[in-house]
C-alpha cells in the first residue's frame, strides 16, 4: 500500500510543530524529570494505526526536524525511530490486536530499541555519550508506554474518520 499524499502533508507540518514543543516547551514542563519524543510517539501511533511504510515515513520526518533542533547529526534520530518502529511492527503481527494493551508493550520495546539505536549511533559517529544516559531508558520508556494512550486514541478517532473502513456483509 502506497502511503496517501494526503498523510504526508499532515506529517510535515504536525512534526514540525511536535519537534517545536518537544525542543522548546516540554523542557520547561517535564514529567517525573523527563521530556517524551513527541515524534517519536506520534510517528508510532501512525505505524500501528495504518502500516509499517507511513509509519517510517512519519518517523523519518519526525526525526529530522527533531534533529534540527539538537546537537546530533542530521538523520540520527530519524534512523533510530524508524528502526525502533520496525522492530515492533513485526511483532504486532504475533500479537492479537488490542486498543489498549498492545499499543503499551509496542511502546515499551520500542523506544527501548530506539533509544538504544541512538546511542550506539553516536558512538559509532565519535561522540562522548557516556553511560549517564543509560539510567534515564527504564523510566522513560514506562513514560511513553503511558503516554502512548493519549496518542493513540486521538489518532484512531481521526483514522477512523478519514478512511472509514468498509463493512462486508
Amino acid at each position: 500500500m502506497t502511503p496517501s499524499f494526503t498523510s504526508l502533508y499532515i506529517a510535515v507540518p504536525l512534526m514540525a510543530f511536535l519537534a517545536v514543543v518537544q525542543t522548546a516547551v516540554l523542557p520547561f514542563f517535564p514529567i517525573f524529570g523527563l521530556s517524551p519524543q513527541l515524534p517519536f510517539l506520534v510517528a508510532l501511533s501512525w505505524a500501528l494505526l495504518r502500516d509499517m511504510e507511513e509509519g517510517l515515513i512519519w518517523a523519518f520526518i519526525g526525526g529530522l526536524f527533531f534533529d534540527l533542533f539538537s546537537v546530533t547529526p542530521l538523520g540520527v534520530s530519524s534512523l533510530a525511530y524508524m528502526i525502533g518502529i520496525v522492530s515492533v511492527l513485526w511483532i504486532q503481527q504475533a500479537i492479537p490486536a488490542s486498543r489498549f494493551l498492545l499499543p503499551v508493550i509496542l511502546a515499551f520495546l520500542s523506544t527501548v530499541v530506539a533509544l538504544l539505536v541512538y546511542f550506539m549511533i553516536l558512538l559509532v559517529l565519535g561522540y562522548k555519550t557516556g553511560l549517564t544516559g543509560l539510567p534515564a531508558l527504564l523510566p522513560l520508556t514506562i513514560l511513553h508506554a503511558v503516554l502512548i494512550l493519549p496518542v493513540y486514541w486521538p489518532a484512531y478517532a481521526i483514522d477512523r474518520t478519514v478512511r472509514p473502513r468498509s463493512v462486508q456483509l
